[in-house]
């Protein structure tokens, strides 16, 4: 497979609204697009049955992540999970920030659920930070002392 765009992260979401001042405000990623798309066109996609509005989101450095959720509320069930490997099928979204301290500081001032002993270090060069959102959704925050001894930038 040869891809020719970064790929993207959806997350099935109960309320796109209530989600969006998290993702927006507090983390500071911009609203690219919000469609919706009908019952017929969304049960043949394979992604819902009864239509389904998805609100992408998009950070400084190109990253994509999108809230979906099916049209009709009753088309959607909420499992959350005291560990983000606490469940068979969960997924959780890593971001590789460059200053973890300030984003933990920004996160405890808006009473955000830190779900991990604060910054941890995992190992060295490596501190992580796991943040759940609004809905319980895990968010892993890392931070490289060499981003390249990773991944190149």
């Amino acid at each position: 497979m040869k891809t020719v765009a970064p790929f993207e992260i959806g997350l099935v979401v109960a309320d796109i609204d209530g989600l969006l001042p998290f993702y927006r405000d507090l983390l500071g990623l911009a609203v690219i697009g919000d469609i919706e798309m009908a019952a017929e066109r969304s049960r043949a996609s394979g992604l819902a049955p009864v239509g389904y509005r998805v609100v992408r989101l998009e950070s400084r450095s190109g990253d994509r992540l999108k809230l979906a959720r099916p049209a009709r509320s009753d088309a959607v069930s909420a499992t959350t999970a005291d560990y983000a490997m606490h469940r068979v099928g969960a997924a959780y979204v890593t971001w590789i920030v460059d200053d973890l301290a300030a984003l933990h500081a920004k996160l405890l001032k808006a009473a955000a659920n830190i779900r991990s002993q604060g910054i941890v270090q995992l190992r060295a060069g490596l501190r992580l930070l796991l943040v759940a959102d609004p809905e319980g959704n895990f968010l892993e925050f890392l931070q490289y002392d060499d981003i390249k001894s990773y991944r190149a930038p």
